[in-house]
């Protein structure tokens, strides 16, 4: 059942869903047990098997409502397609109905491949709803509908309100499928004799303000969607253990190392936004021990581990690392690495920072799959802020967009923190430097009134006043007012690269060329293991660009673009850099693709929407995007 059917009764009126002539006049409040299910992967079974797929739901609707029904004093309000919607008189009545169906389900599976299987996924709320006599309203049946979207394949997921109603049927329960439970129900059940439980802490549900508590009770299914309480109060940066690699050879006098590998490796990943490195001190005694990543985890609070081993031979280091998620307890990363032991001596160990990169880049790149393949409400906050950060720098307008709901997810979790405020704001600026804003002046009004909540919070929050400066300077086109945040950012925290980056980016746009490679320069010494590298290169450019320093700016530009080949930007300003060198089949090369990015642009529009467009510089940028061939405006062209 799609989400638009399950919520339907969120959508329509109640004279519209059922036919009622008068629905004031003929609905009744009385208190129900909802029951809602939903068959998993339909969508999926329909498409590769749907006249089989059509059959066997039939067959199992009939049942349902000839046999399994009647059996639990249930009555079938209606059937939604691949789902169905029961009411009761008691939560036990649903409670076992679910379990009903799902053995049923279980039972017919047999005989047909794994990836024809039927499985249900289950809501139960009991609440007072409205009736007609035939079908039944209210917010008691969305939540239901939003609890079966939590559930896992054979799940099913009882709100709180069900209270002691739950008792009975929890404590009799032994099936295949399992039944999470309310609150209340936990201090009346002994865990291993009437049920086994798990506390799943409190899920927050869409369109709902406040989040639901919830047990699972009976063993996880194969492929749970809850994996446990949720603290969403908890700091928004997944934690590394990087332990120190252990010697493959024995030898005494290359025992430290391992040390000097995991101090070269932490001293770098420690210059990581959005990431915590636990000391090594405290990480020193796992050393040697068999990789167990779920004690380290336990006692370290890791949520990735680092480790590995090495062998030295006459000066040589080969050394095999690998980086492993304490959630999944699998390898996200791993790779053999070639050295020499007086490289981990220097300061700039290109070993280390080799391995520091790749696990920087893999911690993202894990949390962007984890958010991209679990229900939302279950994810952990990192994840949602990692995975949010570098969706919205992807090149898919769908996963940009994406981003959105994942960042009002954090907003909602964390009111009184500003950062998923100030990342919403540069959402809004992306989606305006991308093209994919109608309305330039709402997306300001929108950024601005994020970053203001977000100052709200923390008015020394270095990345929400950066923001704040990049919106006037993008959306508003007021330099002066975009450099006093920026200034405002870096003089609150002089280590925030982001901060660094857009004031060197509004200085350039300025025509403070010497001032805008200083800054950008910074920001990138400050964050040299960014996953956002493309970025932090792409504004470079443009500062190189300010201060004519125009190999450079194609050096940037490039550079750029071998990690991000679909930003607009960033062609751009290599075209322009190419213009200014005179290379001129090399810049209408580069203004193609341009164009194959954004097909309208044209001089007047780059012009109409650059901060820059009344000074010479950004004339000067004009002059050369005309000159490679971009008209000057729709229907026309100026070259030179």
């Amino acid at each position: 059942m799609n989400d638009d059917a399950a919520h339907k009764d969120e959508k329509q009126p109640a004279t519209e869903r059922s036919g009622v002539r008068d629905a004031g006049a003929a609905l009744v409040r009385q208190a129900t047990v909802v029951l809602l299910v939903d068959l998993v992967e339909s969508v999926r079974l329909m498409r590769e098997h749907e006249a089989a797929t059509v059959r066997r739901w039939a067959d199992f609707v009939r049942i349902v409502t000839e046999e399994i029904l009647p059996r639990h004093r249930g009555v079938m309000v209606k059937s939604l397609g691949d789902g169905l919607m029961a009411r009761f008189e008691t939560v036990p009545d649903a409670v076992d109905a679910a379990g009903d169906m799902h053995r049923t389900l279980f039972a017919q599976n047999a005989g047909f491949p794994e990836d024809q299987h039927f499985h249900l996924r289950a809501g139960v709320n009991a609440a007072m709803t409205w009736s007609d006599g035939i079908d039944i309203y209210g917010t008691g049946v969305n939540l239901a509908a939003r609890l079966a979207t939590l559930a896992g394949p054979g799940e099913t997921i009882a709100s709180a309100s069900a209270h002691e109603q739950l008792v009975a049927a929890l404590a009799s329960l032994a099936r295949p499928g399992e039944t999470i439970g309310s609150a209340t129900v936990h201090d009346e059940l002994t865990q291993g004799v009437d049920a086994s439980y798990e506390d799943l802490g409190n899920v927050i549900l869409k369109h709902f303000d406040k989040p639901v508590r919830a047990y699972r009770i009976g063993p996880p299914s194969p492929h749970p969607s809850l994996t446990g309480r949720r603290d969403y109060g908890v700091a928004m940066e997944p934690t590394i253990a990087v332990i120190p690699f252990g010697a493959r050879n024995n030898a005494p006098e290359h025992f430290d190392v391992g040390n000097l590998i995991a101090d070269s490796v932490i001293w770098r990943l420690s210059k990581a936004a959005n990431l915590k490195v636990i000391s090594r001190l405290s990480t020193t005694v796992f050393r040697g021990r068999p990789n167990d990543v779920a004690e380290v985890s336990a006692h370290l609070g890791a949520t990735y581990v680092l480790s590995g081993g090495y062998v030295v031979d006459a000066g040589k280091l080969l050394v095999t690392a690998e980086l492993s998620a304490a959630r999944t307890n699998q390898v996200v990363w791993t790779d053999r690495l070639s050295g020499e032991i007086g490289d981990l001596l220097q300061p700039e160990s290109e070993l280390a920072h080799r391995i520091a990169a790749a696990v920087h880049f893999s911690v993202f790149d894990a949390e962007v799959e984890h958010v991209m393949t679990q229900p939302l409400p279950t994810l952990e906050s990192y994840s949602l802020l990692l995975g949010s950060i570098k969706l919205m720098h992807r090149s898919s307008k769908e996963e940009f967009l994406q981003t959105r709901k994942i960042l009002d997810e954090l907003i909602s979790r964390h009111s009184r923190i500003a950062t998923p405020r100030a990342w919403l704001a540069n959402w809004y600026i992306l989606r305006v430097t991308r093209g994919w804003s109608e309305d330039r002046k709402r997306e300001a009004a929108e950024a601005l009134s994020a970053t203001r909540s977000a100052l709200d919070r923390d008015p020394s929050d270095a990345l929400a006043l950066a923001t704040e400066g990049f919106v006037y300077c993008h959306l508003l086109n007021d330099l002066d007012t975009a450099r006093k945040r920026c200034d405002q950012a870096v003089n609150a925290n002089p280590s925030h690269a982001l901060g660094w980056l857009y004031r060197g980016t509004v200085n350039a746009f300025k025509g403070d060329g010497g001032a805008a490679v200083e800054a950008t320069r910074r920001a990138m010494e400050l964050s040299p293991l960014d996953p956002l590298r493309y970025y932090y290169e792409s504004l470079a450019a443009t500062a190189e660009l300010s201060a004519r320093h125009y190999e450079n700016a194609e050096r940037l530009a490039r550079s750029s673009l071998v990690l991000n080949r679909m930003h607009l930007s960033t062609w751009r300003a290599l075209t322009i850099s190419l213009v200014s060198q005179g290379r001129m089949d090399e810049a209408r090369q580069a203004l193609g693709k341009v164009r194959e990015l954004e097909p309208e642009l044209t001089v007047e529009k780059y012009l109409a929407r650059m901060p820059n467009a009344q000074i010479e510089t950004g004339q000067h940028w004009a002059r050369c995007l005309a000159m490679a061939g971009l008209p000057a405006e729709n229907g026309s062209s100026n070259r030179h």
